[in-house]
């Protein structure tokens, strides 16, 4: 019988008695500026971040979480991941976040960050209930980021948009100044008004602004095997209607969506040329019809 030379034989039960990296938890470090935002919507992303690492539990082993209440802009969101700062954080995509970043290909939002109500002064309510078509906006100004890829979608689509105002004090500025407006999410609006005291803002009920608009998960480039992770366990909700059953029944969509009876009212449709076509614009846009036609009991 043959011999193992000492050396290799100590290094193989060192190996065999020490535990194995694949065993530890994956730390997935994220921004959840729910509470210091005052928005309830990131838990939405924390809870699915949550349900694709649980689905792909079996396949890649065990995770933790490490959410950080920090209120970061999104262009600094793209440094602090290339730096290994946070390992994943979801925005909008375009062709210029898809080169700084690594994509998870797998909508979060069924494309409703691309379905927008309006915040509205009240003394402009009268005038926005006659709107019929892009050019009846000619009188208005939408608040937009300076970072926000709406704003350039906006602009795009010859509407007056203005950044001079700081992402904090959007709804103020809105209530103080008749003749802007404050495109937000569906699932937004509500919920970011009435937990601010701006709940007299969410009263325009004739208009839904479409456009195609996917948010993803971003990861470091360099992260392929969290990217697959978490297509696989996105992959696997959606598959088994875990999914679903989050997107509908997280407490502010539900809310949202039958406060603002999407179906009942005008929509007005936008280009969004940023979009890339991996995206696939026309599946976006099936999705957003899907959620338009969900009715809350």
């Amino acid at each position: 019988m043959m011999k193992l030379p000492r050396l290799f034989l100590a290094a193989l039960l060192l190996t065999l008695s020490w535990p194995s990296a694949a065993t530890e938890p994956l730390t997935v470090r994220y921004v959840d500026a729910s509470v210091m935002k005052r928005n309830p919507n990131n838990a939405y992303f924390g809870q699915l971040l949550q349900l694709a690492l649980e689905k792909s539990k079996a396949k890649y082993g065990p995770y933790q979480l490490a959410p950080l209440d920090i209120d970061i802009s999104q262009r600094r969101h793209f440094r602090e991941l290339n730096n290994g700062v946070i390992n994943v954080f979801w925005t909008m995509t375009n062709y210029r976040r898809e080169l700084d970043a690594l994509p998870v290909r797998v909508p979060l939002m069924k494309g409703v960050y691309g379905l927008r109500l309006l915040a509205a002064n009240e003394h402009d309510l009268a005038t926005l209930a006659g709107v019929q078509g892009l050019g009846d906006f000619a009188p208005f100004t939408f608040l937009q980021g300076r970072d926000w890829p709406d704003t350039q979608i906006l602009r795009l689509n010859r509407l007056e948009v203005s950044t001079d105002v700081s992402e904090g004090d959007m709804y103020e500025f809105t209530r103080r100044h008749p003749g802007y407006l404050f495109p937000r999410a569906v699932t937004e609006l509500y919920s970011e008004t009435e937990s601010r005291n701006f709940s007299e803002l969410a009263g325009e009920e004739h208009l839904l602004i479409r456009y195609p608009a996917v948010m993803y998960f971003f990861v470091a480039k360099q992260d392929t095997l969290l990217a697959q992770r978490l297509e696989y366990g996105l992959k696997a909700a959606m598959a088994d209607g875990s999914f679903d059953q989050l997107f509908y029944g997280f407490a502010p969509h539900r809310i949202a969506l039958k406060q603002a009876q999407l179906h009942r009212r005008k929509l007005l449709t936008l280009d969004n040329p940023l979009l890339p076509e991996s995206a696939m614009p026309a599946e976006v846009m099936k999705l957003q019809d899907e959620v338009i036609a969900h009715l809350e009991p």
